[in-house]
């Protein structure tokens, strides 16, 4: 243990006699090497300030960049859910579309169907009519007798 009281004491011995020296050495004038020494601290001084603050301006763009893509993932990830919905909708809206089309579809045969139906009624009536006018134009004559003198009883009941 004595050993190493007396080394920690002789190194701490000659760390202060070789700053004793240096403060010496700076305190003599006209040293060329103290104003290279000067001018090189006040340049490395100048330079380690410089890349601080270089260093401080890489940090705060790089959390920039952090914030600015995790917007970017925020907005990418809202984007696309709106236009997932906007998808759904329009698929909605196609499937209603071709429900209302079948509909359709289903109407107008059942509209075509009864056209053709009520034709076939109008036909039927027409037919009807073409032989009650037939049957009308070949009475008799007696008929056409008792029918002018139903004229002139009941004039309101007049062209039958």
């Amino acid at each position: 243990m004595s050993v190493l009281l007396r080394l920690a004491t002789a190194l701490w011995g000659l760390i202060i006699g070789a700053v004793a020296d240096a403060v010496e050495w700076l305190r003599k004038p006209g040293s060329k090497i103290k104003v290279v020494c000067a001018v090189l601290a006040f340049g490395f001084m100048v330079a380690g300030l410089s890349a601080y603050e270089k260093e401080q301006r890489i940090q705060d763009l790089s959390a920039q960049v952090v914030k600015v893509r995790a917007d970017w993932k925020a907005d990418t990830a809202r984007l696309q859910s709106d236009v997932e919905q906007r998808d759904a909708r329009l698929a909605e809206v196609a499937e209603t579309l071709r429900a209302e089309a079948q509909k359709l579809e289903a109407l107008k045969a059942e509209s075509a169907a009864a056209l053709n139906g009520l034709a076939g009624k109008i036909e039927a009536a027409e037919k009807d009519a073409t032989t009650w006018r037939e049957r009308y134009q070949q009475r008799p004559d007696s008929c056409k007798a008792a029918l002018e003198l139903l004229d002139s009883a009941c004039p309101a009941l007049k062209g039958y």
